[in-house]
């Protein structure tokens, strides 16, 4: 029996090394900055087991091969659709002042979104003030509604929210809402998710969790934008989840969340519409392009150009 103990031992010694051994091959090849080779090759070899474990986890940017092939295929359709938007009068950059301009510069050769003037703001900083905008645009639109949200929680104003999808699709409005998986489970599970799709509404869960797939996806990189858009004609983005604050996790200890939303008409709107379609797009496989902004439009002079920034971040510049 010792024997058996022993020779045991010996694979599972022999199995683990060859393991290091085939994750540190792979660790190089990826041919990443050194500085982040480095730290893995310290965590995989001054943690034993866990560093391997922690690199199979988070090491690697892979959200699945179907996602990862549809984003190559998305990658040139939404690439010229938001290179047409410098062909929009909307876009100045001559009249945007010296340090606006470096910006819009700065995001148009990243990520091709170049900054857009012509834009209606309105700054919303109470959930109440949020909340009941949101459900009163939702209640006049009449062709398309998009949301995309980490976390919706079900109680008090986000369920008027809801009710207002409801009956917007009722009435032929078509409605499509991505929630990341991890951030709303309490949401999938609830009565609202089965209602809303009998309504009709496309309603997907995004970034599924998986405890089999633990191993084979990140699941720490998750869906967290935060942007509504109706008719394509008046937008919605910020800090604030769908969740009423005074329903959302009253016994953390730390009071109600305080978030704002700023609620955005003109050109911009198009922009994080075409967002929403690219998120959609990675987890559906539908494409649905927006249309470009309108372009000949009047440009107020104290109009504030806008800068989207394609991680979910907008950029309000002065």
């Amino acid at each position: 029996m010792d024997k058996v103990y022993h020779f045991l031992t010996l694979a599972g010694i022999g199995l683990y090394w060859v393991l290091v051994a085939g994750v540190t091959l792979r660790v190089v090849l990826k041919r990443r900055a050194v500085s982040v080779s480095l730290a893995w090759l310290m965590v995989i070899y001054i943690i034993p087991v866990v560093g391997v474990i922690c690199y199979f986890m988070f090491g690697e940017l892979n959200l699945g091969r179907k996602r990862a092939e549809r984003a190559r295929v998305m990658y040139h359709p939404f690439e010229e659709w938001f290179h047409q938007l410098n062909d929009c009068n909307a876009h100045v950059p001559d009249n945007m002042g010296t340090h606006i301009s470096k910006i819009d510069n700065l995001c148009n050769k990243r990520m091709g979104i170049p900054a857009l003037c012509g834009n209606e703001l309105q700054l919303q900083t109470t959930p109440q003030e949020i909340l009941l905008s949101v459900i009163e645009d939702i209640e006049n639109a009449k062709h398309s509604i998009r949301m995309v949200f980490y976390i919706w929680y079900p109680g008090g104003l986000a369920d008027s929210v809801a009710s207002a999808l409801i009956q917007a699709s009722k009435r032929g409005v078509n409605v499509k809402v991505l929630l990341d998986s991890a951030g709303s489970p309490t949401f999938f599970r609830s009565h609202w998710a089965t209602m809303m799709r009998d309504a009709g509404i496309e309603l997907v869960e995004g970034l599924e969790v998986s405890p089999w797939r633990i191993f084979l996806r990140r699941l720490d990189l998750r869906q967290h934008r935060k942007i509504i858009v109706i008719d394509d004609e008046v937008a919605y983005t910020g800090s604030m989840n769908m969740v009423d604050p005074a329903y959302f996790k009253q016994n953390s200890g730390v009071g109600q969340w305080i978030d704002i939303m700023v609620r955005v008409e003109g050109p911009t709107v198009n922009v994080l519409s075409a967002i929403h379609c690219w998120d959609w797009e990675v987890e559906t496989g539908d494409r649905q392009l927006p249309a470009q902004p309108e372009c000949q439009i009047s440009i107020p002079e104290d109009s504030k150009p806008v800068q989207v920034y394609r991680l979910g971040l907008v950029c309000l510049i002065s």
